[in-house]
C-alpha cells in the first residue's frame, strides 16, 4: 500500500493504459454525393452505348437480327454490360465512369477491405434492381442519406467515396 495518491500533473507516473495497442484512428471518408454519381453513371452509359454501336450493332446486321426480336446477340450484350459493372467493381472498386470522376465503391464491413464477390453481386444485381423498381427511389435515396448511400449500398453495406485527395 505504498501507492502515492493520484496526481494528474505527475509526469513520472505510468500511463493508465498501454499505448502500443491503441487501434489506429477511424478512417475518415468523404462520401460521394448524388450528382457526381449520376455523372459517373452517364459516363459508363456512354461507354456501353459506344460498345453496343461498335460491336453488337454490326453483329446484328451481320446475322440479320431485327430490332423487334430478342436474340442471342442481345443476350450477349446484356451479359457484357452486367460483367462490366460487376467485374470492374469487384476488382478495382471502380467502373470507368467512377475512375474518371474520382470516386470508388468501398466496403462498409471493414476499413480498407476489398469488396467481396457477394457484396458486389448483391449491390450491382439485386440492390440496383430494387433501387430502380419504385420509380428510382432507391437511387434518389443517395441525396437524402447522411452517408450518401442508396438502397443498393445499404443492402450490400458499401459506400461510394471520393478517391482523389
Amino acid at each position: 500500500m505504498n501507492e502515492r495518491p493520484h496526481d494528474p500533473y505527475d509526469l513520472n507516473r505510468q500511463p493508465a493504459f498501454d499505448q502500443t495497442n491503441v487501434p489506429e484512428p477511424a478512417y475518415h471518408h468523404h462520401f460521394a454525393g448524388f450528382w457526381i454519381r449520376v455523372c459517373a453513371t452517364l459516363l459508363d452509359s456512354l461507354f456501353l452505348i459506344g460498345i453496343s454501336l461498335l460491336i453488337f450493332k454490326p453483329l446484328r446486321r451481320l446475322f440479320g437480327v431485327y430490332d423487334y426480336t430478342f436474340s442471342m446477340i442481345d443476350l450477349l450484350e446484356v451479359l457484357f454490360n452486367l460483367l462490366y459493372m460487376v467485374l470492374l467493381t469487384w476488382w478495382t472498386g471502380q467502373t470507368l465512369g467512377k475512375m474518371i470522376t474520382g470516386i470508388r465503391v468501398i466496403s462498409g464491413r471493414q476499413a480498407r477491405a476489398n469488396l467481396t464477390a457477394g457484396q458486389v453481386l448483391l449491390r450491382e444485381v439485386i440492390g440496383k434492381t430494387l433501387s430502380f423498381l419504385p420509380f428510382g427511389l432507391g437511387y434518389m435515396w443517395v441525396g437524402w442519406n447522411c452517408k450518401k448511400q442508396g438502397w443498393h449500398d445499404l443492402i450490400a453495406r458499401t459506400y461510394v467515396v471520393w478517391d482523389r485527395k
